[in-house]
């Protein structure tokens, strides 16, 4: 009781002074009346001594035992934050290390199609991106059945059956990972090209994510292997629907 009403004198109360004398004014609060009820107070003028008058007696606490009550809130508040600090450093940690463990390694499918894939890339496009990657996907493994234009590899649910998920386009890329780009009025057939760790490739190697200039509709895929986890995905959709 003795440290609720400490606690209540200072996150509860007012206190206004006189010149002269001490005077301290309480105004309950409403919020905490269902827990601490029938408070009366008295003033000692000249005195930094305050009664409290409670069902079970009468308590008296001086200024400074307020202000202790104040330090010890304080320092513990300050202790709580340190702990939240220390545990979300350790979270972020343990997040790069797990994702670093699922980086696809030189025998993994993702690495083999995309190595295939880049190995078999012309200088110059062909016309023929759904083609080529879909043949760099098919020697690592992956089964699927093949469609006539690239952005149907995204639409029909193609990588999805094959084992990919969809994820956020800010999601740092590596290998294996493939893009697919919308058609347009433009490029009725839209485009798929898949990273080989360095550069995008397609039927060529590309110079840059996209193979065209301006700003075009696309999503990213991921072997679901090297997805996190389910909550992961949920989140990576989430922020891919944006």
């Amino acid at each position: 009781m003795k440290q609720a009403l400490l606690i209540l004198s200072v996150l509860g109360m007012g206190i206004a002074q006189t010149s002269g004398a001490v005077e301290t004014t309480f105004q309950p609060n409403n919020t905490l009346s269902h827990t601490v009820t029938n408070i009366s107070t008295s003033v000692n003028y000249g005195s930094s001594r305050n009664i409290y008058s409670t069902n079970s007696g009468a308590h008296v606490y001086s200024n400074d035992e307020i202000s202790q009550a104040i330090d010890n809130l304080s320092a513990h508040a300050k202790q709580k934050e340190y702990q939240l600090a220390s545990l979300t450093s350790r979270l972020s940690y343990e997040q790069r290390q797990k994702q670093a463990s699922r980086v696809p390694d030189s025998n993994s499918a993702p690495a083999i199609a995309a190595a295939r894939a880049s190995r078999v890339a012309l200088s110059r496009s062909s016309g023929y991106c759904a083609r080529y990657v879909r043949k760099a996907l098919q020697s690592a493994g992956y089964e699927f059945t093949p469609n006539p234009s690239a952005y149907q590899y995204a639409t029909r649910g193609t990588l999805a059956q094959a084992g990919f998920t969809k994820i956020s386009n800010d999601t740092p890329h590596q290998v294996g990972d493939v893009i697919v780009y919308d058609r347009s009025s433009r490029r009725p057939h839209g485009h798929i090209q898949i990273f080989d760790g360095t550069n995008w490739v397609s039927d060529f190697r590309q110079k840059g994510i996209s193979p065209y200039s301006g700003v075009h509709s696309y999503t990213t895929w991921r072997d679901s292997k090297y997805v996190d986890d389910a909550s992961d995905r949920g989140i990576y959709l989430a922020m891919a629907d944006k």
